[in-house]
């Protein structure tokens, strides 16, 4: 079974929202102490919420969206 990758795409957003806000930490306790932290790989997860929103224009017939990348200025000397 295939998964659709739009609703993927709007699951992972949510997770990355969830991230940002604060709300997906993990509590963990040394008799008094406590330590809240969420580990996370914010690039991948944006990387893979990119790749998942391309493939859902592409099965709904929709020219994907461009994505920024870096570009390079080159100088001859003559």
């Amino acid at each position: 079974m295939a998964i659709d990758p739009c609703a993927e795409a709007e699951r992972l957003r949510a997770i990355r929202t969830a991230i940002i806000s604060g709300k997906g930490e993990s509590l963990i306790r040394f008799d008094v102490e406590e330590v809240r932290f969420h580990k996370a790989d914010m690039a991948a997860l944006n990387a893979e919420i990119a790749r998942l929103e391309t493939a859902c224009d592409i099965s709904n017939g929709v020219t994907p969206k461009r994505r920024r990348f870096a570009s390079r200025a080159y100088f001859r000397r003559g």
